[in-house]
């Protein structure tokens, strides 16, 4: 495992360009728009009634289109230089990791962590940590790579996404649900999603779906009709997993 100043470094001046963030995020502006009034409908607010935190933002995109919908307030979160700079361009406020315990007390209506918390050193920590930056009731949202549920036992195929220092967990529905529940996350939503039949093709022969079928039976119907039976319970062979969870009073 990395420590904190070897990864706050690589992600400060590597891996933006590295991973052609500028393009990444650009590309996907429309998208943003139509997920940002999503995640607020979810809340139950209009936009401009919702206070939202993108951990883990990047070039912050998605907080400018949130500025421009009249978001009530807008964060972002990243260690990267440049976040911040085009942050401080677009009226966007992008804090690094450590500030977060800056951000007032139930003040966060939505909290996003996209592709990120398989980033972090301690996600447990992360996200208990943020829990009182939330308002009753907030949106917890949470995507990232994602492995069905396997027999413990050797396989033959090597897994996706193993990249040293950038992944540093890897979740399952039930670690996933587990991280939830120690953190008294009311889930609303899970599934997973993209290749689902490839992945359960490949894996076929050290998948346990018997198992996830007992452990994860309270979130058979979270899942999303949208999207094809692998994909939901209790396969979850998606390669990346969507959940939407509810912080307690």
């Amino acid at each position: 495992m990395p420590g904190e100043t070897e990864l706050s470094d690589y992600y400060r001046t590597h891996y933006t360009q590295a991973h052609s963030q500028e393009t990444i995020q650009a590309q996907a502006r429309e998208y943003y728009r139509n997920h940002l009034y999503e995640l607020a409908a979810i809340v139950g607010k209009k936009p401009q009634e919702a206070t939202l935190m993108d951990y883990g933002c990047s070039i912050p995109v998605l907080g400018q289109e949130a500025v421009k919908l009249s978001f009530e307030g807008v964060l972002g979160v990243d260690w990267a230089d440049e976040a911040q700079e085009w942050g401080r361009a677009w009226g966007v406020e992008v804090l690094s990791p450590p500030e977060l315990g800056s951000v007032p007390d139930r003040s966060i209506d939505i909290a996003r962590f996209s592709h990120t918390l398989e980033h972090s050193i301690d996600p447990l920590r992360l996200l208990r940590d943020l829990l009182p930056k939330m308002r009753p009731g907030g949106l917890i949202y949470i995507t990232q790579p994602n492995f069905p549920v396997f027999r413990p036992e050797r396989s033959v195929h090597d897994l996706l996404d193993t990249i040293y220092p950038e992944h540093l967990h890897f979740f399952s529905a039930l670690s996933l649900i587990e991280m939830a529940s120690r953190l008294n996350l009311r889930v609303i939503r899970f599934f997973s999603h993209q290749n689902e039949a490839e992945v359960v093709s490949k894996f076929r022969e050290t998948l346990d779906p018997d198992y996830a079928r007992e452990r994860l039976m309270a979130y058979a119907s979270k899942g999303d009709s949208n999207f094809p039976e692998y994909a939901n319970y209790p396969y979850y062979a998606g390669e990346n997993s969507v959940l939407h969870a509810l912080a307690g009073p």
